[in-house]
């Protein structure tokens, strides 16, 4: 069974917000926020898409491209800007 398109919205709402979550909680214990807040919004996405009838196995695969994709997005803006002469230093102010 399929899942119609404002149910998947709903369902990555759902999954941004506790992956987010478990992402900043893991970031504060000092843990990789990355992978835990990744691991975290694939399986809440592919829970939801279970109890919503779907198939959880292709919304956790939809999911993990979308995490793919943010990070390649991330990597690529930091190549560009780096070849632009931008550097990203922490700052105090």
């Amino acid at each position: 069974m399929d899942i119609d398109r404002p149910t998947l919205t709903f369902i990555t709402v759902i999954a941004a917000l506790v992956g987010g979550w478990a992402a900043w909680s893991a970031a504060k214990a000092g843990n990789d926020a990355a992978s835990v807040g990744g691991v975290v919004y694939a399986l809440v996405a592919g829970a939801l898409a279970k109890v919503f009838g779907g198939s959880s196995f292709a919304v956790v695969f939809r999911s993990v491209f979308l995490i793919v994709g943010g990070v390649f997005a991330l990597v690529a803006s930091v190549l560009l800007g780096s070849c632009a002469g931008i550097r990203l230093t922490p700052t105090t102010h």
